[in-house]
């Protein structure tokens, strides 16, 4: 038994009860990144095309090392034969990881954000932030970010109807140990700024549904509509947990009703499952610690209730795999 299935049955089976899907998943191959590694990808589409932009970085790349610690999100066009090639005409953005994208209205044209995290270095303190760039394209994103979180990472945005925006945090510490999510409401990406300064009600609190000691981190958000119209929030999310000082990333999702998300009580909810490392085909991975990594980054929609899942796998390689119904939304 490798040691990805006997996690994926110790843990992800005993505690969630998660089956890998019938096809096993595989990992997507990127041409021009010479020696480095590709991983913790986000997807944008168009209706004339589709960019993967992903974090890429050499093996031995470590925070903690500054002399060899180089990250970049890179971004990459599909190839005829499956595979896909760096796009050299939109530069990288240095020293920036795990992309995040969504997209917005401002004055009434579609706009693209992307975000990534900068880990910055105080005196042996690594310190991240999350830092926002706006465009109408990829190719056209500001080379200047528009909004900076300090001090923390996994922020995720969405734009609801009323043209305000849900905000996914990730604080940690106290009630929130090694990391939860707590979901909030802003009027506009201006309030991003002094996020840290706001008075914000919170509307949700997201955890592990396990162990106080797991932690969870919001990959990216959506809106959806069930097969009667009624509208959704979903999340694609990861689980992590430390045992036996091995780490242990699994994808998840979670979904509230849009009616719902306002009322007087914030929501507890818990996370559905959806891959596990076992679901993929084995590949490389950075160090021992971190074998059985799953770090997702898009659910692309494929037709009715079938998306096929953009991971990062084992801080080396981006993955795919095809999910039926992720938000279980099927029988909602």
């Amino acid at each position: 038994m490798s040691t990805h299935t006997q996690w994926h049955d110790e843990v992800w089976v005993e505690r969630y009860g998660h089956v890998c899907p019938a096809n096993q998943g595989k990992i997507v191959h990127i041409h021009g990144i010479g020696e480095r590694d590709a991983y913790n990808p986000a997807l944008y589409e168009s209706a004339s095309t589709k960019i993967l932009a992903f974090r890429c970085e050499y093996r031995k790349s470590r925070v903690w090392h500054p002399a060899v610690y180089h990250p970049s999100i890179m971004f990459a066009r599909p190839e005829g034969d499956g595979t896909w090639r760096v796009d050299e005409k939109i530069p990288p953005y240095d020293m920036l990881e795990d992309p995040c994208l969504f997209y917005i209205e401002e004055d009434g044209m579609q706009k693209v954000i992307m975000g990534g995290v900068r880990v910055r270095n105080q005196h042996g303190t690594f310190i991240p932030q999350t830092e926002y760039y706006k465009g109408d394209s990829l190719r056209t994103l500001d080379r200047v970010s528009f909004a900076v979180v300090h001090g923390m990472k996994d922020v995720r945005l969405l734009q609801l109807p009323n043209q305000k925006f849900l905000v996914c945090r990730r604080p940690k510490g106290d009630k929130y140990k090694r990391g939860r999510i707590t979901m909030h409401i802003i009027d506009s990406l201006d309030q991003l700024v002094d996020i840290d300064k706001l008075k914000l009600r919170t509307l949700a609190v997201l955890d592990s549904g396990e162990d106080a000691l797991d932690w969870v981190g919001v990959n990216q958000a959506y809106l959806l509509k069930d097969h009667e119209g009624h509208a959704w929030v979903g999340l694609l999310g990861h689980v992590a947990l430390e045992s036996r000082h091995q780490l242990h990333y699994a994808a998840c999702t979670y979904k509230i009703s849009l009616e719902k998300l306002m009322d007087i009580d914030p929501h507890n909810i818990r996370p559905h499952i959806i891959a596990t490392r076992a679901c993929f085909e084995d590949g490389p991975y950075k160090t021992d610690e971190i074998k059985d990594i799953v770090f997702p980054g898009h659910l692309e929609h494929l037709k009715n209730y079938k998306y096929r899942l953009w991971t990062g796998l084992s801080d080396t390689r981006v993955g795919t795999i095809e999910i039926d119904d992720p938000f279980q939304l099927a029988n909602a």
